[in-house]
This record gives C-alpha cells, sequence and structure tokens, in this order.
C-alpha cells in the first residue's frame, strides 16, 4: 500500500473547505476531485466528512449559544 502523499491532501483538504464555505460542493463533485488529485472517491469522501465535522465544531465554538442542551 502507498503511503498517502500530505501536501496532495492538504492542498485536497483547502479545496474542499472552499468548495464548502462557498456551497460550490455538489453532486459529482467528490468525482472531479479524486480524479484530478488521483486519489479513491471514497478518500474524498472522508476528507468532505471530517472538514464538515471541523466546520461544525468551529461555528459551535463561536457561537456557545447554538450548542445543543445536554440531558441530565
Amino acid at each position: 500500500m502507498a503511503k498517502r502523499d500530505p501536501q496532495r491532501t492538504e492542498k485536497l483538504r483547502t479545496a474542499i473547505r472552499y468548495m464548502l464555505e462557498h456551497g460550490t460542493l455538489v453532486s459529482g463533485s467528490q468525482t472531479r476531485l479524486a480524479e484530478h488529485f488521483k486519489v479513491s472517491r471514497q478518500r474524498v469522501h472522508q476528507l468532505v466528512v471530517d472538514e464538515r465535522r471541523l466546520m461544525e465544531s468551529k461555528r459551535l465554538a463561536a457561537d456557545p449559544a447554538q450548542q445543543p442542551a445536554r440531558a441530565s
């Protein structure tokens, strides 16, 4: 198994973050990103899920009033 290229992964994460922030990650985008960066579509999907989770946690940290109420 080939080792993942950290520079390529960071460039891909940057592209994904940009697309998520601008609302341009539409149907077929993950496949096109996978082809361009020469990785699997599943790898792109994994990074999209990670970036969405990071963006959500940053949004909640910036605005604590939006955090869901915890059951006691």
